[in-house]
């Protein structure tokens, strides 16, 4: 059946049978050759911040403009405060709902500051105390490399020194040599490059853009991500 299917969906240059082989997880590659790649992409890491949630003992509370209300879906239920992510140039305040996204895209809502915003914020207490997540956002320094699909467009002669060193398997190749230099698996991030979860992008769009940071709803269904241009947010969202 595999080989039908194969045969089936392959073009007749057999690119999807090559995308196919170059996945193989048994494939072998000597580590000569994973280093050479290795040693190629520390030139083009960027430093970024992984996000996780973790339990937060402190009572830390959200900061907003002066005279804010507490953010309300559609519905007019309140959210709960998920926690601040920043970085060197900016913070994100985000608050979401346990509904999910599905029904109400306000049930996720963030509130992005830039540096020269943060004199202006003052803390907002909730009415109800289990509206501030025990579950709060907490991130750590990592490096960051693009999806494999991102390396053929931004990174043209990378993309093809791989393809010489391994023809029939230069997913896997880039794949091994990405995990040495990062070995996280990425959902939410700050900065770096985007960890796309579906190769669906037209990176054309991107290519001018900052990549500012992604996140997931609650419920792992979507990940929301957000660039800017120096004037305005853009967001693009990818359905897990």
């Amino acid at each position: 059946m595999f080989k039908f299917l194969k045969r089936l969906f392959e073009t007749p240059s057999g690119d999807y049978g090559s995308l196919m082989d170059s996945r193989d997880p048994e494939v072998h590659l000597s580590q000569t050759t994973i280093n050479t790649i290795v040693e190629a992409l520390r030139p083009i890491l960027l430093p970024a911040m992984i996000i996780e949630q973790s339990v937060v003992e402190n009572d830390k509370l959200p900061q907003l403009p002066a005279g804010s209300i507490w953010p309300t879906n559609k519905k007019d239920k309140p959210l709960h405060y998920q926690g601040t992510i920043s970085s060197n140039e900016f913070k994100v305040v985000i608050f979401q709902h346990e509904d999910g996204l599905k029904k109400d895209h306000t049930n996720l809502q963030y509130f992005y500051f830039k540096k020269n915003q943060w004199y202006e914020l003052e803390e907002l207490s909730p009415t109800d105390s289990n509206l501030v997540s025990d579950q709060r956002y907490k991130q750590s320094n990592i490096n960051s490399l693009p999806i494999w699909e991102e390396i053929i467009h931004r990174y043209p002669e990378i993309h093809k020194l791989i393809v010489k060193l391994a023809p029939n398997h230069p997913w896997t190749l880039y794949k091994r040599a990405k995990k040495i230099l990062c070995d996280k698996k990425i959902t939410q991030q700050i900065n770096g490059y985007p960890q796309w979860m579906i190769n669906d992008i037209d990176f054309r769009k991107i290519k001018e853009l900052t990549f500012l940071f992604q996140i997931e709803d609650l419920n792992h269904t979507v990940v929301h991500y957000y660039f800017t241009d120096g004037k305005e947010i853009q967001q693009f969202i990818q359905r897990q």
